[in-house]
Protein backbone atom coordinates (compact mmCIF):
# COMPACT_ATOMS: atom_id res chain seq x y z
CA UNK A 1 0.00 0.00 0.00
CA UNK A 2 1.40 3.37 -1.16
CA UNK A 3 2.01 6.08 2.10
CA UNK A 4 -0.68 8.83 1.99
CA UNK A 5 0.33 12.23 0.71
CA UNK A 6 1.27 14.91 3.80
CA UNK A 7 -0.23 18.00 3.25
CA UNK A 8 1.63 21.37 4.33
CA UNK A 9 -0.77 24.08 5.65
CA UNK A 10 1.30 27.81 4.74
CA UNK A 11 0.06 30.78 6.32
CA UNK A 12 -0.09 33.67 4.08
CA UNK A 13 -0.65 37.08 4.20
CA UNK A 14 -1.60 37.12 0.34
CA UNK A 15 0.58 40.47 -0.20
CA UNK A 16 4.12 40.79 -1.87
CA UNK A 17 5.86 40.87 0.99
CA UNK A 18 4.65 37.53 2.47
CA UNK A 19 5.92 35.95 -0.83
CA UNK A 20 9.22 34.68 0.50
CA UNK A 21 7.51 32.96 3.94
CA UNK A 22 5.19 31.06 1.10
CA UNK A 23 7.77 30.27 -1.19
CA UNK A 24 9.99 28.56 1.39
CA UNK A 25 6.81 26.65 2.87
CA UNK A 26 6.47 25.77 -0.83
CA UNK A 27 9.94 24.72 -1.55
CA UNK A 28 9.49 22.36 1.20
CA UNK A 29 6.54 20.89 0.70
CA UNK A 30 8.09 19.83 -3.03
CA UNK A 31 11.44 17.90 -1.13
CA UNK A 32 8.79 16.25 0.83
CA UNK A 33 6.66 15.41 -1.84
CA UNK A 34 3.48 17.13 -0.23
CA UNK A 35 1.13 19.04 -1.73
CA UNK A 36 0.47 22.39 0.05
CA UNK A 37 -2.60 24.37 2.00
CA UNK A 38 -2.60 28.22 1.75
CA UNK A 39 -4.44 29.78 4.57
CA UNK A 40 -5.44 33.85 5.32
CA UNK A 41 -7.53 35.16 7.94
CA UNK A 42 -9.33 38.80 7.65
CA UNK A 43 -11.11 40.61 9.80
CA UNK A 44 -14.32 42.70 8.39
CA UNK A 45 -13.25 46.02 7.07
CA UNK A 46 -13.56 49.06 8.62
CA UNK A 47 -13.66 51.14 5.88
CA UNK A 48 -14.77 49.24 2.68
CA UNK A 49 -14.41 50.94 -0.92
CA UNK A 50 -12.80 53.88 0.68
CA UNK A 51 -15.82 54.96 2.18
CA UNK A 52 -17.17 54.48 6.25
CA UNK A 53 -19.26 51.32 6.20
CA UNK A 54 -22.26 51.86 5.27
CA UNK A 55 -25.25 50.23 7.67
CA UNK A 56 -27.40 49.96 5.16
CA UNK A 57 -24.96 47.11 3.07
CA UNK A 58 -25.79 43.81 4.56
CA UNK A 59 -23.20 42.23 6.26
CA UNK A 60 -23.28 39.06 4.53
CA UNK A 61 -22.60 40.99 1.37
CA UNK A 62 -19.82 43.12 2.75
CA UNK A 63 -17.78 39.75 3.62
CA UNK A 64 -18.86 37.85 0.47
CA UNK A 65 -17.05 41.13 -1.61
CA UNK A 66 -13.82 41.00 0.75
CA UNK A 67 -13.71 37.30 0.22
CA UNK A 68 -13.94 37.84 -3.71
CA UNK A 69 -11.24 40.27 -3.32
CA UNK A 70 -8.93 38.02 -0.94
CA UNK A 71 -9.14 34.93 -3.32
CA UNK A 72 -7.86 37.50 -5.96
CA UNK A 73 -5.22 38.37 -4.24
CA UNK A 74 -4.42 34.33 -3.22
CA UNK A 75 -4.91 33.35 -6.82
CA UNK A 76 -2.39 36.36 -7.94
CA UNK A 77 0.18 35.22 -4.99
CA UNK A 78 -0.29 31.83 -6.32
CA UNK A 79 0.91 32.51 -9.60
CA UNK A 80 3.82 34.75 -8.56
CA UNK A 81 5.21 31.87 -6.64
CA UNK A 82 4.72 29.38 -9.84
CA UNK A 83 2.35 27.40 -7.57
CA UNK A 84 0.62 24.82 -9.87
CA UNK A 85 -3.16 23.31 -9.70
CA UNK A 86 -1.80 19.52 -9.02
CA UNK A 87 0.12 21.18 -6.15
CA UNK A 88 -2.71 22.46 -4.42
CA UNK A 89 -4.38 20.54 -1.53
CA UNK A 90 -6.72 23.33 -1.03
CA UNK A 91 -7.19 26.82 0.54
CA UNK A 92 -9.00 28.51 2.97
CA UNK A 93 -10.22 31.65 3.27
CA UNK A 94 -11.87 32.43 6.93
CA UNK A 95 -13.03 35.33 9.03
CA UNK A 96 -11.52 35.11 12.51
CA UNK A 97 -8.37 35.03 14.63
CA UNK A 98 -5.58 33.98 12.83
CA UNK A 99 -4.26 31.26 15.15
CA UNK A 100 -7.93 29.77 15.42
CA UNK A 101 -7.94 29.87 11.04
CA UNK A 102 -4.47 28.33 10.83
CA UNK A 103 -5.94 25.51 13.52
CA UNK A 104 -8.90 24.91 12.07
CA UNK A 105 -7.70 24.65 8.65
CA UNK A 106 -5.22 22.40 9.51
CA UNK A 107 -7.78 19.90 11.18
CA UNK A 108 -9.55 19.63 8.13
CA UNK A 109 -6.63 19.28 5.88
CA UNK A 110 -5.15 16.79 8.01
CA UNK A 111 -2.08 18.88 7.53
CA UNK A 112 1.32 16.95 8.90
CA UNK A 113 3.02 20.58 9.16
CA UNK A 114 1.87 24.60 9.71
CA UNK A 115 4.16 27.38 8.56
CA UNK A 116 4.13 30.57 9.19
CA UNK A 117 6.52 33.81 8.26
CA UNK A 118 7.43 35.63 11.39
CA UNK A 119 7.29 39.42 10.63
CA UNK A 120 9.07 41.90 13.20
CA UNK A 121 6.43 44.26 14.06
CA UNK A 122 7.24 48.48 13.92
CA UNK A 123 7.75 47.82 17.48
CA UNK A 124 10.90 47.81 19.04
CA UNK A 125 10.30 45.05 21.83
CA UNK A 126 7.87 43.03 20.18
CA UNK A 127 7.35 40.28 17.23
CA UNK A 128 4.17 40.45 15.11
CA UNK A 129 3.92 36.81 15.22
CA UNK A 130 4.45 36.50 18.43
CA UNK A 131 0.71 35.79 19.84
CA UNK A 132 -0.43 34.33 17.07
CA UNK A 133 2.36 31.64 17.06
CA UNK A 134 2.31 31.25 20.97
CA UNK A 135 -1.24 30.47 20.72
CA UNK A 136 -0.93 28.30 17.49
CA UNK A 137 1.85 26.16 19.24
CA UNK A 138 0.25 25.74 22.27
CA UNK A 139 -2.91 24.55 20.55
CA UNK A 140 -1.81 22.63 17.01
CA UNK A 141 -1.75 19.32 16.92
CA UNK A 142 0.99 18.97 14.12
CA UNK A 143 4.28 20.44 14.33
CA UNK A 144 4.74 24.55 13.52
CA UNK A 145 7.64 25.66 11.53
CA UNK A 146 8.34 29.67 12.22
CA UNK A 147 10.42 31.03 8.81
CA UNK A 148 12.49 34.02 9.98
CA UNK A 149 15.24 33.73 7.62
CA UNK A 150 15.82 32.07 4.16
CA UNK A 151 15.10 28.62 4.70
CA UNK A 152 17.87 26.24 3.62
CA UNK A 153 16.13 23.05 2.10
CA UNK A 154 17.58 20.27 3.27
CA UNK A 155 19.30 22.38 6.16
CA UNK A 156 22.78 21.52 6.69
CA UNK A 157 22.76 21.86 10.47
CA UNK A 158 20.15 21.52 12.86
CA UNK A 159 20.18 22.40 16.77
CA UNK A 160 17.81 20.41 18.83
CA UNK A 161 17.69 21.11 22.61
CA UNK A 162 16.61 18.15 24.33
CA UNK A 163 16.11 17.46 28.61
CA UNK A 164 16.19 13.68 28.62
CA UNK A 165 12.52 13.44 29.53
CA UNK A 166 9.71 11.53 27.21
CA UNK A 167 8.19 13.96 25.39
CA UNK A 168 11.76 15.53 24.39
CA UNK A 169 12.63 12.36 23.16
CA UNK A 170 9.32 12.07 21.34
CA UNK A 171 10.34 15.98 19.76
CA UNK A 172 13.85 13.72 18.62
CA UNK A 173 12.10 11.76 16.68
CA UNK A 174 9.19 14.04 15.26
CA UNK A 175 11.95 15.94 14.25
CA UNK A 176 14.37 13.63 12.49
CA UNK A 177 11.35 11.99 10.86
CA UNK A 178 10.35 15.19 8.97
CA UNK A 179 14.09 15.68 7.96
CA UNK A 180 14.04 12.39 6.84
CA UNK A 181 11.22 13.31 4.15
CA UNK A 182 13.25 15.97 2.66
CA UNK A 183 15.17 14.94 -0.01
CA UNK A 184 18.78 14.52 1.40
CA UNK A 185 17.51 15.49 4.63
CA UNK A 186 19.63 12.18 5.95
CA UNK A 187 22.87 14.14 5.18
CA UNK A 188 21.72 16.72 8.18
CA UNK A 189 24.05 16.96 11.14
CA UNK A 190 21.63 17.37 14.18
CA UNK A 191 23.29 18.41 17.28
CA UNK A 192 21.69 17.48 20.00
CA UNK A 193 21.74 20.38 22.94
CA UNK A 194 21.36 19.63 26.14
CA UNK A 195 21.71 22.50 29.50
CA UNK A 196 22.01 21.55 33.05
CA UNK A 197 20.83 23.91 34.93
CA UNK A 198 22.45 22.21 38.35
CA UNK A 199 24.90 19.81 39.08
CA UNK A 200 24.86 17.50 42.36
CA UNK A 201 21.90 19.01 43.28
CA UNK A 202 23.23 22.32 43.28
CA UNK A 203 22.58 25.40 40.82
CA UNK A 204 25.23 26.17 38.05
CA UNK A 205 26.03 30.08 38.57
CA UNK A 206 29.85 29.74 37.74
CA UNK A 207 30.32 26.78 34.59
CA UNK A 208 34.25 26.95 35.05
CA UNK A 209 33.83 25.87 38.22
CA UNK A 210 32.22 22.57 38.02
CA UNK A 211 34.61 19.63 38.43
CA UNK A 212 35.49 18.06 34.82
CA UNK A 213 34.07 14.43 36.28
CA UNK A 214 30.71 16.68 36.81
CA UNK A 215 30.74 17.75 33.21
CA UNK A 216 31.29 14.37 32.32
CA UNK A 217 28.90 12.41 34.22
CA UNK A 218 26.86 15.17 32.52
CA UNK A 219 27.38 14.21 29.07
CA UNK A 220 27.27 10.20 29.70
CA UNK A 221 23.66 11.10 30.80
CA UNK A 222 22.82 12.53 27.31
CA UNK A 223 24.75 9.74 25.55
CA UNK A 224 22.94 7.11 27.41
CA UNK A 225 19.39 9.18 26.37
CA UNK A 226 20.55 9.18 23.04
CA UNK A 227 21.07 6.06 22.87
CA UNK A 228 17.73 5.06 23.89
CA UNK A 229 16.11 6.58 21.32
CA UNK A 230 16.11 4.63 18.46
CA UNK A 231 15.31 7.23 16.28
CA UNK A 232 18.85 8.29 16.11
CA UNK A 233 20.10 5.75 14.49
CA UNK A 234 22.10 6.23 11.00
CA UNK A 235 21.84 9.89 11.88
CA UNK A 236 24.69 12.44 12.30
CA UNK A 237 24.04 13.38 15.83
CA UNK A 238 26.80 15.54 17.58
CA UNK A 239 26.00 15.84 21.27
CA UNK A 240 26.38 18.57 22.95
CA UNK A 241 26.42 19.66 27.41
CA UNK A 242 26.32 23.03 28.66
CA UNK A 243 25.71 24.43 31.64
CA UNK A 244 23.80 27.34 32.91
CA UNK A 245 20.07 28.93 31.98
CA UNK A 246 18.38 26.93 29.76
CA UNK A 247 17.08 30.11 27.69
CA UNK A 248 20.49 32.27 27.66
CA UNK A 249 22.69 29.02 26.63
CA UNK A 250 20.04 28.01 23.80
CA UNK A 251 20.35 31.51 22.98
CA UNK A 252 23.75 31.86 22.46
CA UNK A 253 24.56 28.46 20.92
CA UNK A 254 21.92 30.00 18.17
CA UNK A 255 24.32 32.60 17.90
CA UNK A 256 27.54 31.09 17.81
CA UNK A 257 26.61 28.11 15.58
CA UNK A 258 24.39 29.56 13.43
CA UNK A 259 22.09 26.57 12.52
CA UNK A 260 19.46 26.41 9.60
CA UNK A 261 17.00 24.85 11.32
CA UNK A 262 16.17 24.90 15.55
CA UNK A 263 14.14 21.71 16.59
CA UNK A 264 12.30 22.86 19.99
CA UNK A 265 10.20 20.36 22.09
CA UNK A 266 10.59 20.57 25.73
CA UNK A 267 12.91 21.95 28.35
CA UNK A 268 12.39 22.82 32.11
CA UNK A 269 11.21 21.49 35.07
CA UNK A 270 7.38 22.82 34.95
CA UNK A 271 6.56 20.04 31.89
CA UNK A 272 5.97 20.67 28.88
CA UNK A 273 2.88 22.82 28.84
CA UNK A 274 4.92 25.15 30.88
CA UNK A 275 8.01 25.12 28.45
CA UNK A 276 5.90 25.55 25.34
CA UNK A 277 3.52 28.89 27.04
CA UNK A 278 6.05 30.12 29.16
CA UNK A 279 9.50 32.10 29.68
CA UNK A 280 11.77 29.98 27.74
CA UNK A 281 10.13 29.47 24.58
CA UNK A 282 8.86 33.45 24.31
CA UNK A 283 12.74 34.23 25.25
CA UNK A 284 13.73 32.24 22.31
CA UNK A 285 11.15 32.72 19.39
CA UNK A 286 11.28 36.51 20.75
CA UNK A 287 15.15 36.78 20.35
CA UNK A 288 16.09 33.97 18.20
CA UNK A 289 17.03 34.57 14.57
CA UNK A 290 16.81 31.48 13.50
CA UNK A 291 14.02 28.99 11.97
CA UNK A 292 12.13 27.53 14.50
CA UNK A 293 10.10 24.11 14.23
CA UNK A 294 8.04 23.67 17.07
CA UNK A 295 6.43 20.50 18.58
CA UNK A 296 3.32 21.57 20.19
CA UNK A 297 2.44 19.43 23.23
CA UNK A 298 -0.58 17.51 21.42
CA UNK A 299 1.80 16.55 18.73
CA UNK A 300 4.29 14.88 21.20
CA UNK A 301 1.41 13.50 23.09
CA UNK A 302 -0.05 11.96 19.89
CA UNK A 303 3.30 10.39 19.10
CA UNK A 304 4.02 8.63 22.35
CA UNK A 305 0.36 7.21 22.11
CA UNK A 306 0.68 6.39 18.40
CA UNK A 307 4.55 4.48 19.41
CA UNK A 308 2.60 2.96 22.51
CA UNK A 309 -0.06 1.21 20.27
CA UNK A 310 2.37 0.37 17.99
CA UNK A 311 4.75 -1.21 20.94
CA UNK A 312 1.08 -3.25 21.78
CA UNK A 313 0.19 -4.47 18.72
CA UNK A 314 3.65 -5.75 17.97
CA UNK A 315 3.50 -7.32 21.17
CA UNK A 316 0.23 -9.49 20.88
Amino acid sequence: MSEKQQTILIGTTLNPAGDRFVAAGIRLARSMGAKVHLAHAYDLPLVYGGAPFVAEMPVGELVEAERRALQEQMDLQITRLGLSATEIAGTTLDLGAAHRVLIEAAERSDASLIVMGAVESSHTLERLFGSTADRVVRKADCPVLLVRNALVVPPSRVLLPVDLSDLSAEALRQGLALLGRLEGGRQTTVEALYVRTEVAGRPVHDALRVPLEAKTAVARELGSFLARVPSTEGWRIEPRVELGFVDREILDRIERSRPDLVILGTHGRGGFERFVVGSVTSIVLRESQANLLVIPPAAARAGMAAAQREEVSAAA
